[in-house]
């Protein structure tokens, strides 16, 4: 069922292109922390549209691709399926990680035929792309990124093209469920465009005068790679953690340079496909990925973000600015906002350290112990399971099933209800490197570290329940998104029903997200659910 908007409104209304940037790992309060700096696109988004300064991610885990999924789809993880990164299930008799994505009736376009593809198959929801294909057969929608297969969840099942740079294949590539072939305009940008971004370095572009903007009291160092700082430079930086070698294009992957490359990437979409110069509202999805990446490595706070969110901020500006060019200022729609946020270094926190991964493997091998015993059923074990967790010093909770299929006045009970689908658990945050049949996610058992407690894996980490991992940006700006500013009031999901409703787009009646009024001019409010 969808809602109908009226046809006077439409016709008021009518965005020629829907533009829906994220950067991962955006921390809502790093933007404000950073605004005197980010004044070219940032600051026109901010000026011209409306900001709310932090937005909610309403559900546990905060990973991303239950982040990306759910501001498309405008639903929360239980919802729209994609409930983490990777799930823990059994494959041929044995229990492994199996990414969300995962598809083995397709094939990524270049790689070796034994990669597995990938596609939206375990994707329950339509996306906001999906929703203008519906509603005009004549409209494109492409997404476009660079975090690995992160695309597919924005473009959902229906698209003309989803595309994201592979680092192992050194090109911007798809899968054979939206395309047999790469188009003409991505393969020349691969050949022509992309090598001109792939520099051997990475120097400092921020002005002296914002450098101190980078709070390096609330960063870490703890490479084991050694200290790195500017500049960065591929020759210096070409061997991995266990020695292993690094390529140009991996370590291109791990610099906000491939996002610059993007940017214009996503210039070139809209100039190919004649984005919003057709006469039908089409849609285009930008995944900005480097926040991520130099997130993880370098820390939320850290001069190389703050580089990273610098650089961003011009190639955005540029990008707007094309499509004042392409298809004219006040034609075009925009949101950008982040899948989730990130956690400080973990000693700013009361009681907060790094749980480190030796801990994480004596905790399952005591799982494992509890779950072999014999003469106990599998709901014994699971609650023998639960108890052991709950006696580890770094866990606040354990949920099964279960517990998250009831109703409950627990906050943290609400959020990971709204990240759980049933059958299709993660293992994160206990990650693990040995074969576990008896892991705490085959019995669909969700676990919850202790506030400040971060798992040893990167500079950066997200995943928790807690606000720091759940505070992100979004931004509405162009045409039918009034001025203002709000300090919070919006959460993730609403933002494709927002960008929806103020195009003028019929979107469906069961969505978890909302239209948010406050954001919308006179013209484009109005409408009701049907």
């Amino acid at each position: 069922i969808f809602l109908i908007a009226s046809s006077h409104r439409i016709h008021a209304q009518r965005s020629r292109l829907i533009v829906q940037i994220k950067m991962d790992q955006l921390r809502g309060d790093l933007v404000q922390r950073y605004a005197p700096l980010l004044d070219r696109g940032f600051r026109r988004m901010e000026d011209g549209g409306y900001w709310i300064r932090k937005g909610d991610v309403d559900y546990a885990l905060t990973l991303s691709f239950p982040g990306h999924a759910s501001l498309v789809t405008g639903m929360f993880p239980s919802h729209h399926g994609l409930t983490a990164n990777e799930w823990w299930l059994e494959r041929n008799g044995t229990w492994k990680e199996v990414d969300v994505t995962e598809d083995a009736g397709v094939h990524i376009l270049g790689s070796p035929a034994t990669r597995v593809g990938a596609s939206p198959k375990f994707l329950l929801a339509t996306t906001l792309g999906e929703w203008i294909k519906k509603a005009d057969p004549q409209a494109k929608s492409i997404a476009v990124g660079t975090g690995t297969n992160i695309p597919i969840a924005y473009a959902g099942h229906l698209s003309d093209g989803a595309f994201w740079f592979d680092s192992s294949l050194n090109q911007f590539t798809t899968s054979t469920f939206y395309a047999e072939n790469l188009p003409g305009w991505i393969t020349s940008f691969n050949q022509e465009v992309l090598p001109k971004f792939e520099r051997s370095s990475w120097k400092l572009s921020v002005p002296s005068k914002y450098m101190a903007l980078a709070d390096s009291k609330k960063r870490s160092f703890n490479h084991s790679n050694g200290i790195r700082t500017f500049p960065h430079v591929y020759a210096n930086e070409s061997t991995g953690t266990q020695g292993t070698p690094v390529t140009l294009s991996r370590w291109f992957a791990g610099t906000p340079m491939k996002d610059e490359a993007l940017f214009a990437l996503a210039a070139r979409a809209v100039d190919a496909e004649r984005l919003g110069q057709r006469g039908s509202t089409d849609y285009l999805a930008i995944d900005v990925d480097s926040t991520d990446s130099v997130g993880h490595e370098y820390g939320p706070r850290s001069l190389e973000q703050l580089d990273t969110l610098f650089r961003m901020d011009r190639a955005l500006g540029d990008f707007l600015q094309h499509l004042d060019q392409m298809v004219g200022k006040g034609n075009y729609l925009v949101a950008l906002s982040a899948d989730h946020g990130v956690s400080d270094s973990p000693g700013v926190y009361p009681g907060g350290r790094r749980v480190t991964m030796p801990e994480i493997e004596a905790l399952l091998d005591r799982v494992e112990q509890v779950a072999t015993a014999e003469g106990k059923s599998e709901r014994e074990i699971t609650k023998a399971i639960v108890m052991e967790l709950k006696a580890t010093s770094f866990i606040a909770d354990a949920y099964t099933e279960d517990d998250l299929a009831r109703p409950s006045k627990d906050p943290y009970v609400h959020l990971y209800a709204h990240g759980f689908r049933q059958g299709f658990t993660t293992n994160f945050p206990l990650w693990t490197d040995k074969r576990r049949d008896y892991h705490p996610a085959r019995y669909g058992i969700v676990v919850r570290f202790k506030k400040g407690m971060v798992l040893d894996a990167a500079i950066g980490v997200h995943g928790s329940p807690y606000e720091y991992d759940r505070d992100v940006p979004i931004i509405f700006f162009g045409a039918g998104i009034q001025h203002g500013v709000r300090p919070k009031g919006a959460r993730t999901v609403d933002v494709a029903p927002t960008l929806g409703t103020a195009a003028g787009i019929a979107i469906p009646a069961d969505l978890d997200g909302r239209p948010l009024a406050f954001v919308l001019s006179s013209a484009a409010r109005g409408s009701n659910r049907k």
